[in-house]
């Protein structure tokens, strides 16, 4: 059962990476829904008032993008570390890929953004990182392409769905090292995005707080 260690913590950063990205998307919200006209005169805000608006909306749609690209590789890296420890299987996206399991590109595709992030600020420069060169000959971008500039459909198109590929990727690693019969990579689009928020997303029930007729 040693297979169920490793699949727990996919369901963990999964949850973990659906909670922040609920509370980006609501900060993003929150900006987005500042009226551009005052309320109470109903003339325009002031041209700064407005250009702080777009700025902000702007940056945090960015910086959402940067942060779960890095939870995702970091998903990536943990799982990687998971498996070998208690399965005894080694894989990595470009080292020790599973190619004949779907969705392997994606789990490379976030690797490789991730290096770019974290070790050239974002700018992509094929001459001098692996991870930029295979970005430009992969088709994602042209060389010289600055990634803090791009908003996250920018970066990644379909970019939730992207993320739900990479896990899909790995969960089905899981399974097939551990005979299931299990496939989440027999799925696309809103179903598989669906089926795995059923797994790992918690349902919270408010309670009704009206009172009830006596």
């Amino acid at each position: 059962m040693e297979w169920v260690a490793v699949a727990q913590q996919l369901d963990r950063d999964l949850l973990a990476i659906e909670m922040i990205k609920s509370g980006l998307a609501t900060q993003e919200n929150n900006i987005r829904s500042i009226p551009l006209f005052d309320r109470n005169t109903g003339k325009p805000i002031s041209k700064i008032d407005f250009k702080e608006l777009g700025a902000a909306g702007m940056i945090i749609n960015q910086v959402s993008a940067e942060a779960l690209i890095a939870l995702v590789a970091n998903s990536i890296e943990t799982f990687s570390i998971r498996l070998e420890r208690h399965m005894g299987v080694k894989w990595e996206p470009f080292t020790k890929p599973c190619n004949n399991i779907e969705y392997a590109e994606r789990a490379r595709q976030f690797r490789a953004l991730n290096n770019i992030f974290k070790h050239q600020e974002g700018y992509i420069e094929s001459a001098n990182s692996r991870s930029a060169k295979f970005l430009v000959e992969n088709g994602y971008f042209k060389d010289e392409t600055y990634l803090k500039h791009l908003g996250a459909e920018d970066i990644i198109s379909n970019f939730e769905l992207a993320i739900y590929e990479v896990f899909a990727h790995m969960y089905d690693i899981c399974y097939q090292l551990a005979n299931l019969q299990n496939s989440e990579t027999s799925k696309s689009g809103t179903e598989l995005i669906e089926s795995l928020k059923e797994r790992v997303v918690y349902e919270i029930i408010q309670p009704n707080l009206t009172p009830s007729a006596s």
